[in-house]
């Protein structure tokens, strides 16, 4: 996980613990998205050939990574909406949950452009005559269709009143 790091200047006029608290209270809920096949979200086949393809088999898969791929394509794009997402909880104090879907939508789009890429290697002769097609990790668009997101409820703040 990428860590971002800020230096806080603060210039809002007024009481400071209020806001504070305005920040405090937009760090309330999950403030993690799980892109690509969360759990709940996909069919466990589903899941099972994402798998299969990204990480390859002993039977003949070549690994495909084509999530990392996609993360690491977008990785200068992501820090930004990070450093986006930070600055409108604590000068706006717009809650991150709120803020999050937009970039899982992101996320899930990028693994879905990348699925749809031709990741390499290439596909067998064999595979290619039995799908009819020399695109790989597209059989049906299945697994394509299935990626999403998913805000990371394990990862919430408690809120002031709250007892951990």
């Amino acid at each position: 996980m990428a860590a971002i790091r800020a230096k806080v200047t603060h210039r809002h006029r007024g009481d400071l613990a209020k806001h504070i608290a305005k920040i405090t209270k937009g760090l309330e809920g999950p403030r993690k998205v799980k892109v690509g096949f969360p759990a709940g979200k996909a069919d466990k086949d589903v899941v099972s050939i994402a798998i299969w393809n990204h990480f390859g088999t002993s039977r003949g898969i070549p690994p495909r990574p084509f999530v990392t791929i996609a993360m690491f394509k977008a990785r200068a794009e992501v820090r930004m909406n990070l450093r986006k997402i930070a600055e409108a909880t604590v000068v706006q104090g717009i809650p991150v949950s709120r803020q999050l879907p937009k970039l899982g939508a992101y996320g899930a789009g990028k693994i879905q452009d990348q699925i749809a890429s031709n990741t390499p290697p290439p596909n067998a002769p064999s595979t290619i005559r039995q799908k009819g097609s020399s695109g790989t990790l597209i059989d049906t668009g299945r697994m394509r269709q299935s990626v999403t997101w998913a805000l990371d409820a394990g990862t919430s703040v408690p809120s002031a009143g709250s007892k951990k």
